[in-house]
């Protein structure tokens, strides 16, 4: 079976989804797929934060009209998103320990969709090493 990683950093919603499409798309071909999230990311995956929709500079003037495309399209709820990838796959999603502690975020204000927290070294050992292809966002 094929491993892919992927590292998340940016926290815009545009870029969490595009994380997770390409998840998504990896676990239906039968691909192993493990996610990390760090740094912005990271802060984003908060249950008071992960329901925001905050778009990239490159959709200034144009976040209204994204966000109802992505409703109608069923892309606006990312812990929905996190479930149906588990459901069609292989999938794990971690996040980084040193980011929660940077950031200040215990565990327990984390969304229930995430797997693990983890060291970045323990995911470069046991996830990047073995992988076939490590994708960033």
């Amino acid at each position: 079976m094929k491993k892919l990683a992927v590292i998340v950093t940016r926290g815009s919603y545009n870029n969490l989804l595009q994380a997770c499409e390409l998840a998504r798309i990896a676990t239906i071909a039968g691909t192993q797929v493990s996610v990390f999230f760090r740094d912005e990311a990271a802060l984003r995956l908060t249950q008071d934060k992960v329901k925001d929709m905050v778009f990239s500079e490159a959709y200034k003037g144009r976040d209204a009209h994204m966000r109802e495309v992505l409703r109608s399209r069923g892309k606006h709820d990312l812990p929905a998103i996190l479930r149906e990838i588990k459901e069609k796959g292989d999938a794990k999603f971690s996040v980084c320990r040193d980011s929660l502690d940077l950031l200040e975020i215990t565990v327990e204000k984390l969304i229930p969709e995430l797997d693990e927290v983890q060291a970045a070294d323990a995911f470069w050992k046991e996830e990047v090493a073995t992988a076939d292809q490590v994708i960033t966002f």
